[in-house]
């Protein structure tokens, strides 16, 4: 995520540092302000408070891969490729932005991505059979989703994240591998 403003930039750090150390609930403006270095002006020129910082993380980490999904074809043929190739360096690169967004409102930003990306999973499912299997599309749909979701997250909340490149081979074989294979167990109905 790039921050044009060096002031904006700083407050926006101070409140990651601050983040890393407490619970976001407990960061006041002062803290921020305080941490940043800067006046109580500086702060308020930019952000009116702590929530509206969480908002432009979110919008600029939003932004910048809606600009990488617009290269989704038609056919959604190369979505994978995109997330893999162009979606996750962005990703591991706003990590710390990122993980501050799902500590600090996992529901809402699991809301606001899957109304916002899993449009890009419908193709996939368009010859699914609900009376083959037995689960509604809808159902099939979200629980994609969140497996996928949930394994970006688990990748980049660790302390020492994989790199790029090895975590593109986690994710394929993690998606391309059943739950009871990798636990190597059997699940009676």
């Amino acid at each position: 995520m790039f921050i044009k403003s060096k002031s904006k930039k700083r407050i926006v750090m101070s409140f990651l540092n601050l983040s890393a150390h407490q619970d976001i609930n407990t960061i006041s403006t002062n803290d921020i302000i305080e941490n940043a270095n800067i006046s109580r002006g500086t702060f308020y020129n930019h952000f009116k408070n702590k929530i509206d910082i969480v908002n432009f993380i979110e919008t600029s980490i939003s932004h910048s891969l809606d600009e990488q999904f617009v290269n989704v074809d038609k056919n959604y043929d190369n979505f994978f490729y995109i997330l893999s190739e162009k979606v996750f360096p962005i990703v591991y690169d706003d990590r710390e932005y990122i993980k501050v967004l799902y500590e600090f409102y996992e529901p809402q930003l699991f809301s606001f991505l899957s109304s916002h990306y899993s449009k890009f999973l419908v193709p996939y499912f368009e010859n699914y059979d609900e009376k083959e299997y037995g689960i509604p599309k809808y159902y099939v749909l979200t629980f994609f989703f969140r497996v996928i979701l949930d394994a970006i997250m688990s990748w980049i909340s660790q302390p020492i994240p994989l790199s790029v490149e090895e975590f593109k081979k986690v994710f394929y074989r993690l998606i391309n591998t059943s739950m009871t294979e990798i636990c190597g167990i059997v699940i009676r109905r």
